[in-house]
């Protein structure tokens, strides 16, 4: 396999996402959702002892003493959004590999996921997931902007004001409290004053992500 042409930096930050294969739906139901943030959570842990899919297997009592010996993280996620045919995460490297290696085990985990669950065969995702090194701060608050907005710019969320209530997002995570806390929000929330100033700073840019959406859209057709 070639080389990537954006080297996976120990401590830098990336803008890593990948879509379904041929821009397909991958994800249906709110079981499929969850199955996803359980998996990225589990694999951001840098030796998990056995596959994610087996952890399921086990009794409750051996998963917790699985999980309890999950100490050491090689990502740290400081943002992500699961849609409809598509994903984006916000992730700092924190141990060589750690971004290949985790979203290559998410990945196929939940690609096998998806097979079994819908009685289907060959690629789930398409081909290797992308990721874009993060050179400034200025563009790891766009980015965590443009994350979170992705719900409102695909109209999955018509109302700016309810962008906090999609539940497959960390803005719960920034905003109040998520059932999930996936994320270290530390870097990205130290440049605000308040939540409420970081959820304003998401909303006014809204609108005009919309219409750069809407204008990409088109020139496709």
């Amino acid at each position: 396999m070639p080389s990537r042409k954006t080297p996976l930096v120990t401590q830098e930050i990336y803008h890593v996402f990948n879509r379904g294969f041929n821009k397909k739906q991958i994800f249906f139901s709110e079981k499929d959702y969850i199955r996803a943030i359980k998996t990225i959570q589990y694999y951001q842990y840098l030796t998990p002892p056995i596959k994610f899919s087996y952890l399921n297997l086990q009794t409750p009592k051996r998963q917790k003493k699985i999980l309890q010996q999950l100490v050491q993280t090689s990502i740290d996620i400081l943002a992500y959004c699961f849609m409809p045919n598509h994903f984006h995460f916000l992730i700092k490297q924190t141990k060589d590999k750690g971004i290949l290696q985790s979203i290559s085990k998410f990945s196929n985990s939940y690609s096998k996921y998806f097979n079994t669950i819908y009685e289907k065969q060959g690629p789930v995702l398409e081909g290797r997931f992308k990721a874009i090194r993060v050179t400034s701060n200025e563009q790891l608050l766009h980015l965590s902007r443009y994350i979170h907005l992705n719900p409102f710019t695909s109209s999955i969320i018509k109302d700016i004001n309810k962008i906090q209530e999609y539940p497959y997002s960390s803005i719960k995570e920034y905003l109040s409290s998520s059932r999930y806390n996936l994320c270290s929000t530390d870097t990205i929330l130290r440049e605000f004053k308040t939540k409420k100033s970081y959820l304003e700073f998401i909303q006014n840019q809204a609108d005009y992500q919309k219409q750069l959406h809407l204008i990409k859209s088109l020139s496709l057709e």
